[in-house]
């Protein structure tokens, strides 16, 4: 591939040449804990309306933080970081929000079949596994389309991010209400999860629209 292949974007994806596998472990362990403070603080005030901007506050994201391209200032801003640190997806909020509902969700479902006692087929949990992981893949491709440039791509990515929403929500419906009732608590924590994601898509694209209209 020749570079004038390669998409042309804010984001050149140069990283740092001289990093080994230690210093990129060691990144993507940061990483981690982010995913996870973020995920501790939604989990806080998960009963509230606007946890999703209250825990975006928290983490120390201005609104601009969320739009397409944009990382965060403050990422990864600990003391001893290296100060040509790298910028990757990885860092951007709406990655790491991304990452952190994920794993929300795959430990609800996990609740859900604790709960109901394991009454949930093994094809529900199958097609209920898929439709999550399908979710969390389209938005973080999405962010990938931002960071690239690519503003249509990434809404085509968020679009199917939607349509995958759509259909995780109907899976849940579809659920026998003897496993619903039995599994309340965790139900609810999916459906509420899964609006959350619906609403990061919505904040995303209208990002995208906003932007291309610029250029």
């Amino acid at each position: 591939m020749h570079d004038g292949d390669q998409p042309q974007g804010e984001f050149d994806g140069s990283g740092n040449a001289s990093w080994g596998e230690a210093d990129w472990a060691n990144y993507l362990h940061r990483n981690d804990l982010e995913v996870a403070r973020f995920l501790s603080y939604y989990n806080e005030i998960k009963t509230l309306p606007d946890r999703l901007d209250i825990s975006a506050r928290r983490m120390g994201w201005e609104n601009a933080d969320w739009g397409p391209g944009d990382p965060a200032e403050d990422a990864n801003d600990d003391a001893g970081d290296s100060p040509d640190l790298p910028y990757c997806i990885h860092q951007h909020p709406v990655y790491i929000v991304a990452r952190a509902l994920g794993i929300q969700l795959a430990a609800s479902l996990d609740i859900l079949n604790r709960d109901a006692n394991h009454s949930i087929t093994a094809t529900e949990a199958g097609k209920l596994m898929h439709s999550v992981w399908e979710v969390e893949h389209q938005i973080i491709m999405a962010i990938n389309a931002t960071d690239t440039g690519d503003m249509s791509l990434a809404l085509v990515h968020m679009k199917r991010g939607l349509s995958a929403i759509n259909h995780a929500i109907g899976l849940v419906s579809q659920l026998e209400a003897a496993v619903r009732m039995s599994a309340a608590e965790a139900t609810a924590d999916i459906e509420n999860t899964l609006f959350d994601l619906r609403e990061i898509c919505l904040r995303v694209m209208a990002d995208c629209r906003w932007d291309g209209s610029r250029n």
